[in-house]
């Protein structure tokens, strides 16, 4: 990815989705919606147009999770070496931790 040069704005991230779970932390949906987890490579400058102020971003190289229906696939995406790559909002992420 590094090879490839993209700017990201706003509270927007860029995730490489995972292929594995990782094995430190698992989130379960209680209604049983999957979960998503993806490794930051981009991200916004965490300015919020709608609040006019600046939020906290997970870092680059973080694990983020997130929750995806089943009917409707999370932000847009786009796939570069067989790597499937979502551009998704900070509100979509349920949590964040380092990656190893």
């Amino acid at each position: 990815m590094s090879d490839i040069p993209i700017q990201v704005y706003g509270i927007n991230l860029l995730v490489r989705l995972m292929s594995e779970v990782p094995a430190d932390v698992r989130v379960h949906c209680p209604k049983g919606s999957p979960i998503r987890y993806g490794e930051v490579v981009a991200r916004g400058d965490g300015f919020d147009e709608g609040a006019n102020a600046f939020r906290e971003m997970p870092t680059i190289k973080a694990v983020v999770a997130f929750e995806e229906s089943a009917e409707e696939v999370e932000g847009h995406y786009f796939y570069v070496a067989g790597d499937e790559y979502r551009v998704i909002r900070l509100d979509s992420i349920i949590l964040s931790f380092p990656h190893e």
